[in-house]
């Protein structure tokens, strides 16, 4: 068996690093560097979104006391500002609240689509696209309206998309579609008195 000696040792570890030393100091800089920009990152995002957040309840805040320029401003500062959060799609919300108070039903067509498209989650664009739904019904563009209920898939609204393609059938003038669907929403637990009513009018 043989030994070596200190010196021996110490040259074949100095061989070692310099072989290997490169690649460890790499490693660490790039897994440090990776850490500090996760956490860069991290913090960015979270910053932007208490900001948005706090956008969003001056909008809210600015709305209810009947200051609506004040309110238009920080919605179109929400929408520049605020992507990749919820708030973003809240104020187009805003917007086609807006819309639909004077009146102008393609703009708050539009907004609705935007506020969708914008969505953050799958739960977030079906609820706005219920909405967009119930728009595209009124407005009368019935095709249209029928794409976007298409596209919902989640269980949670099914009771209202099935009332919703009740309001589609009834305004193509098919009243046993329209009743067949309405009367699957009351089954599935969606149950306003509005429904009820359209379900029993259907039924004479």
């Amino acid at each position: 068996m043989s030994y070596l000696t200190d010196e021996e040792k110490a040259e074949r570890i100095k061989q070692w690093w310099a072989d290997n030393g490169l690649a460890i100091v790499a490693g660490l800089v790039l897994g440090i560097g990776g850490l500090f920009g996760w956490n860069w990152w991290s913090d960015r995002e979270e910053t932007r979104a208490q900001v948005a957040s706090e956008m969003y309840q001056a909008l809210q805040s600015a709305g209810q006391v009947g200051q609506t320029e004040r309110a238009a401003e920080l919605a179109d500062a929400l929408i520049e500002q605020g992507r990749g959060t919820p708030y973003r799609s809240l104020a187009w919300i805003y917007r086609a609240d807006v819309a639909l108070a004077q009146d102008d039903r393609e703009a708050a067509i539009r907004a609705l689509e935007s506020a969708r498209d914008s969505a953050p989650d799958r739960g977030y664009r079906e609820v706005f696209s219920l909405r967009l739904a119930r728009q595209l019904i009124l407005a009368e563009r019935l095709d249209a309206a029928e794409d976007v209920l298409k596209a919902i898939r989640g269980d949670a609204f099914d009771g209202l998309r099935l009332e919703l393609e009740g309001d589609l059938a009834r305004a193509r003038g098919d009243r046993d579609l329209a009743r067949e669907r309405y009367g699957a929403a009351l089954d599935a637990g969606h149950r306003p008195e509005y429904l009820q009513l359209k379900y029993e009018e259907l039924s004479v």
